[in-house]
């Protein structure tokens, strides 16, 4: 086991400690549970290595957090009687590997990563770094930043292995003790160039443009904004120049948000990982002083969250019910996606000064045979993982409109979230609704459902 240590000859440590990814895999032992990072961070050479030697391992679990890569491992039904695999959330990939039964859903969310590998015994971890610098430190990068306090310099890592990657990592500006990890704190090293994975944003549908639409007027000059990647986020971002100067504080940046920043629209960026980013943000934040990435115990945390003032946080769900309880991590009984970063945020606004959350979903879906159902229902069906308590939803938002719960009654509840549904199905979900013990007939009445329809 290596340890930091200053005083030595750290290049002759790199020599002497250099390897390939087979001895680097062989490193692994059974019982090992490994803590194998973000994204772009994961040797994803290592795990084909493992899933082509797999009678080799016994008991051995990977930890990790979103997959962009695909591998052998997690599609080999194979493998699971070997390892034992789990993402903190879970994207396509994920999707995919928990659907043919290989690997399992996690149940985290951002601010319990520090706790979750502790859970699993993890005594180790393989994931890329940057090249040295002149000390001999080298960046955890663009997506490491993140975890680097909270997990790889923990004391129950006790095995490490970095992959040096000269291409497919960004170093990101800071302290040492942040952003990077000393040569000598590693057993193995590989070196192993990778190339940036990008996902470009999804372009606005008409319903983010409708529930963009009723989110912006509560958006003021001055606030600091908290999005997520994707559609809507990107109808936002589109809007803001029309607004004024603004931050982002948020769990994740996406390359509009740079533009925005040259353009003088947002005066500080400051997130927990890139979101699928380009090179060009990649590059922005690694130069410009007014782009940060920071560990998640900072911005992925309701402690974190609690002192920022002004903050605007937008998250999605997939369902909610009458009383607000959201399901946002799976479609039915199907695991999804995962808590995610969501919840620091939902919480962290309603207790931070003058801070405005919103929880946002399509009033309605269609199923694979076609047929159109509502995403507000009376109760959430059986089984389904409540995400989000209603007790910490503010305003939820459909592209029928929005609507404050905060600290409201079950009967006020329930009748601000019906005028957010589809109007056709309002009429059932206030039919349905008083036949439980939470509203009453004569508390509709003087109730117009439909007073927000034109």
């Amino acid at each position: 086991m290596a340890e930091k240590n200053l005083s030595i000859d750290w290049k002759q440590w790199y020599t002497d400690h250099l390897t390939d990814v087979e001895g680097a895999a062989r490193y692994v032992k059974d019982g090992d549970s490994i803590w194998m990072g973000q994204a772009s961070e994961i040797p994803y050479s290592m795990l084909n290595y493992l899933d082509a030697h797999k009678e080799d391992y016994s008991n051995v679990t990977l930890l990790w957090n979103v997959m962009n890569v695909p591998n052998d491992l997690i599609f080999d039904h194979d493998a699971k009687k070997h390892f034992k695999m789990m993402s903190a959330y879970n994207l396509p990939l994920e999707r995919m590997a928990i659907g043919m039964g290989n690997i399992e859903c996690g149940g985290t969310t951002y601010d319990y990563l520090q706790t979750w590998p502790e859970q699993y015994n993890c005594n180790m971890l393989a994931l890329h770094v940057c090249p040295p610098d002149e000390n001999g430190y080298c960046n955890v990068g663009h997506y490491g930043v993140a975890t680097n306090t909270v997990i790889n310099e923990r004391d129950f890592i006790k095995k490490k292995i970095a992959f040096v990657d000269a291409t497919g990592q960004w170093p990101i500006p800071g302290d040492y003790e942040i952003t990077s990890m000393h040569v000598t704190e590693f057993d193995r090293i590989v070196e192993e160039d990778t190339e940036l994975s990008e996902i470009p944003a999804q372009p606005p549908t008409e319903l983010d443009v409708k529930i963009a639409s009723f989110i912006l007027p509560y958006i003021h000059e001055g606030d600091k904004v908290q999005i997520g990647f994707g559609g809507l986020g990107e109808e936002i971002l589109s809007h803001l120049k029309s607004i004024g100067k603004l931050e982002v504080y948020s769990e994740v940046a996406c390359d509009n948000m740079a533009k925005l920043c040259e353009e003088g629209v947002l005066t500080k960026i400051c997130a927990s990982s890139p979101g699928a980013c380009s090179k060009v943000f990649m590059d922005f934040v690694s130069k410009d002083p007014r782009a940060a990435l920071r560990p998640q115990s900072e911005m992925i945390d309701p402690l974190g969250v609690i002192p920022q003032e002004n903050l605007v946080a937008i998250n999605a769900t997939f369902m909610c019910d009458l009383i607000g309880q959201c399901c946002s991590e799976a479609q039915g009984l199907s695991p999804y996606s995962g808590p995610g970063g969501s919840f620091a945020y939902i919480y962290g606004t309603t207790r931070s000064k003058n801070g405005r959350s919103f929880l946002c979903l399509r009033s309605t879906y269609k199923d694979h045979d076609g047929e159109r159902h509502s995403n507000i229902v009376p109760w959430l069906p059986e089984g389904s993982i409540v995400t989000t308590p209603k007790v910490f939803v503010m305003y939820l938002v459909s592209e029928w409109g929005v609507t404050d719960v905060f600290c409201k009654s079950i009967p006020d509840r329930i009748r601000a979230i019906i005028k957010i549904a589809h109007p056709d199905y309002r009429k059932e979900l206030m039919e349905k609704i008083v036949t439980t013990p939470l509203i009453g007939e004569d508390d509709f009445e003087g109730y117009d459902a439909f007073d927000n329809v034109k």
